[in-house]
């Protein structure tokens, strides 16, 4: 009886490898699968913004936008020189201070969250340049 035990044991231990070794490849199976759907979503993704932008160039194309002007009786033309009004540019920190009116005793929190608000802003900001 005393050697059963180290069998018992060894078997056991054998045994719970195996579940391991199942286990993980059962895991890949199902990760390789949920990366191939994803694969397969992000290239129609692809595709279709390919082709609405192909869309989106092609109605602001010259030809089309002259034929339309042609259709609709529109005498359109490039503006003068004289009619072009140059408008300075507004510093930033004059537009902060005159759209939103501070306060005598702003709260801690309003500042926290000007600042939140701010990062998000940023981050919004760099993923639409990223897309």
């Amino acid at each position: 009886m005393k050697g059963s035990g180290k069998i018992l044991s060894v078997i056991a231990g054998l045994t719970c490898l195996m579940l391991v070794y199942v286990h993980l490849q059962i895991a890949s199976v199902i990760v390789s699968v949920e990366l191939h759907k994803t694969s397969r979503d992000f290239s129609m993704k692809q595709e279709l913004l390919r082709r609405l932008q192909f869309n989106v160039e092609e109605l602001k194309a010259p030809r089309l936008l002259e034929e339309k002007m042609k259709n609709h009786d529109l005498a359109l033309g490039l503006p003068k020189k004289v009619e072009v009004v140059e408008v300075p540019a507004v510093p930033e920190f004059f537009l902060s201070q005159t759209a939103v009116p501070e306060k005598a005793d702003p709260a801690p929190a309003s500042s926290i969250s000007k600042f939140f608000g701010h990062l998000i802003q940023t981050a919004q900001a760099k993923t639409e340049l990223s897309s």
